[in-house]
This record gives structure tokens, sequence and C-alpha cells, in this order.
């Protein structure tokens, strides 16, 4: 019987073998950056597709007058308040402008706002309430305005529609509850969960939605929305840029929105100074000698 003895050279067996196991390597590289591709693909698909949703704190607020008294209670050591270099940017009537302002508030409803051109110490106008009448000086005309401290006399100057109360609580990063407070409806609180904030509502006589969304961690107010009951914006104050400020956090920028008066507007804060102790002839104004004087409430 004849045998065919068949020799193999031990490199030949070498090389095959790496061969074989580079294949395998690359095999299974390619099975490793197809699967990590998939997972990414899911994880983008999830993270696009479904809302991030935030559980409630164990230790939530559940009643309304919980969360006011927790909202008043982070602004109480507060009193008064400087707010430098403030950059007024507006937007309504197809027109922009921009301006510079300082405004001082001062608790529970004392209010002062300077306006002047960027780049100029001329103060274009002067607003100044002292809780009890408001007044307004235009100085390019020389008219004076003189009138009680409502929603309508301020928006003359400072078109947040809100009153010298709620300005002075807005810009020290507290709620508006004037507006709030004028509602009949019995006040709602909930946790919205994909935003991971308070939800303070109340329903206008209008049928109009009002919402106030606050922090959960320090009870600031971050947002206020007015919808219609067909969900159209009717009104928004929202704000940016929280920082340090002292003993408490305030948004560096606040934006109000008025869609029904095409109004557009920002205030871009500079520097903030808070318990300054406020002169009180700060908030008063009488008629500059020569101006008109005009009767807002007559």
């Amino acid at each position: 019987m004849l045998v065919n003895h068949l020799t193999v050279e031990p490199s030949i067996l070498l090389r095959d073998f790496q061969i074989i196991m580079n294949q395998s390597t690359l095999q299974i590289r390619r099975s490793l950056h197809l699967g990590a591709l998939v997972a990414l693909g899911a994880l983008l698909l999830t993270s696009l597709g479904c809302p991030r949703h935030t559980p409630p704190p164990d230790n939530a607020l559940e009643m309304p007058e919980e969360l006011r008294v927790a909202i008043d209670a982070r602004i109480a050591t507060i009193d008064d308040a400087r707010f430098r270099n403030v950059v007024l940017e507006y937007f309504g009537d197809g027109d922009r402008m921009r301006v510079r302002q300082l405004i001082l508030v001062q608790k529970p409803d004392h209010l002062r706002v300077q306006t002047r051109i960027p780049g100029s110490d001329e103060i274009l106008n002067l607003l100044v309430s002292n809780g009890e009448t408001f007044s307004m000086h235009q100085r390019d005309t020389n008219e004076y305005f003189r009138g009680a401290p409502t929603r309508e006399n301020i928006n003359r100057l400072l078109p947040v529609d809100l009153s010298s109360r709620d300005v002075v609580r807005v810009m020290l990063g507290g709620a508006p509850w004037d507006r709030f407070d004028e509602e009949t409806s019995t006040p709602e609180l909930e946790w919205d969960r994909e935003r991971g904030l308070y939800r303070y509502s109340v329903q206008r006589v209008t049928g109009n939605d009002l919402f106030m969304f606050v922090r959960h961690t320090d009870f600031a107010v971050i947002e206020v929305r007015e919808t219609s009951p067909e969900g159209d914006l009717v009104y928004a104050y929202t704000t940016e840029g929280w920082r340090d400020a002292g003993s408490i956090a305030l948004p560096g920028y606040r934006r109000f929105v008025w869609p029904d008066r095409d109004l557009d507007f920002s205030l871009d804060v500079g520097d903030t100074q808070l318990n300054i102790s406020l002169d009180a002839h700060l908030f008063e104004l009488p008629p500059p000698p020569g101006s008109r004087i005009i009767e807002l409430d007559d």
C-alpha cells in the first residue's frame, strides 16, 4: 500500500492561521461597528421621538397657596434694587428701537425708569411712580403726564402690561400677583413633567388660560404665559441667563411678547444691585418748569 505523505511548511501554516484570524477579527469589528451604529440610531430616535419627563421631587408642593408663600418668601429680604446698563430692544408696529435704561424699584410699588439713547447721557423719558401717583416727562416734547399707577399708564414707557406692584415683583424674580388676582377662578397647581417646573394657572373671565412656571429649587418665576381657548399666544413673559445677584438669583434677560399690539421687547440687564436704600425723592417727579401738564385720568 502506497501512502503519500504531504509535508507542509510551518511558515505556510502560520500565514494561513494569521489570515483566518485577521478575517475573523475584521468580521468581529464590523459586527461591533454595526451594532454600535444601530444602538446610536436607536438612542437618537428615542431622544427625538420621546420628550424628556421629569418626575416631581419628593418634597414637591401640592397646594397653590403653598407655592405662593414660597415665591413671596424668596424675595422677602429684598427691599429695593438698581438695574444698571439695561438695554431695551423694542419691536412693534414694524419698527425696531434700542435704548438704554436705568431701572430702580422699591417695594411694594415704587418705580423709576430713565431712558437714554445708546452712546448718550441725555435722558429722553423719565417715568416715576411712588405707588399713589404716576408721572412721566417726555423731554423732546416737554410734556408731563400725570395719573394713577395703572397698567395702562405704565405701558406708556415700559410696555409690560403690568401694574407698578407687579413690575417690582417681576424685576425681583417674583410673581405678577395683581395680574393673577384680578381673576375670580380658583388657582390650580400641577407639576409639568416635560419642563420640570411647577405650573400655576387660573382661567380668565375671557376664557383665556393664564399660566406661571416656577422653579422648584428656589421658587423663581421662570415664565408667565396667557393663551386663548384656541391655544393662541396672548401674552408672554420669559427669562434667560439667571445669575447670582447677592442673596438671590435673577434673570439677566427678560422678554415680553404681546401679539395683539404687535409688541415684542426685551430687557438685557448689565448690572444689578440689591438693598441699596434708595432715597424716597427718587420716586417723585414734579412738573419741570414750562412743561405742558397732561392729566391721564381726566
